[in-house]
């Protein structure tokens, strides 16, 4: 039996590995990702925003959002943020792909509106494959105070509500035709049912037709 020396097991496994090739998402400028696949992101309060995420081949939803420490003037600034967006995309296996938000404004007042309402897409190779602009608004006082105080401390429960709710709308099952044809035919035999002879006598000859 011929045996297995350290250099040819070592060379076994680099191979193995090599076979299991990751995704690759880019993260554009002014984009803060809060949750993965129902996992929330943590940021450090001065940490800067992850850039790269590496990820398995597959269905990911992902949830960001518009991020932007905007400078005013030289000691002037402000912070903008938009409500999360969350968006799901199949990602194919050692492939690059980015996180981006299109049309992002470099004017000051230009990008207050567009905060309100910004847009999350995927791209590959330069082409867009998913699309989402559609946020989760925060209303309320007590909301807006809970979700302050929650992302100064890292944690973002919106973000991870709203990732999870687009997985389980993904795994949901579609509606089948098996129950629309159970109900008519329950409706049927309803009708027959209720129906005198002659009726059921023309529901015999429209069947033979």
């Amino acid at each position: 039996m011929k045996k297995i020396t350290i250099a040819s097991a070592l060379g076994i496994a680099l191979a193995s590995n090599i076979a299991i090739a990751k995704v690759e998402l880019q993260v554009d400028d002014n984009i803060k990702v809060t949750a993965i696949n129902g996992q929330e992101i943590r940021h450090g309060l001065l940490q800067p925003l992850q850039k790269t995420f590496s990820l398995e081949a597959g269905r990911h939803v992902i949830t960001a959002r518009y991020d932007r420490l905007f400078d005013i003037s030289n000691s002037d600034h402000d912070y903008l943020k938009s409500d999360n967006i969350t968006i799901s995309a199949d990602l194919a296996d050692n492939q690059q792909y980015q996180l981006i938000m299109p049309n992002q404004p470099n004017n000051y007042n230009a990008a207050k509106e567009y905060a309100k309402a910004p847009t999350l897409a995927i791209a590959h190779n330069g082409s867009i494959i998913a699309q989402e602009s559609t946020t989760q608004s925060r209303t309320g006082l007590l909301s807006g105070i809970t979700g302050a105080i929650g992302n100064m401390f890292g944690r973002d429960n919106q973000a991870v509500n709203s990732n999870q709710q687009a997985i389980a709308a993904i795994n949901q099952p579609p509606k089948t035709t098996n129950t629309a044809n159970k109900d008519n035919l329950d409706g049927f035999m309803q009708l027959w049912l209720n129906a005198s002879e002659e009726e059921r006598e023309k529901i015999r000859q429209w069947i033979q037709k």
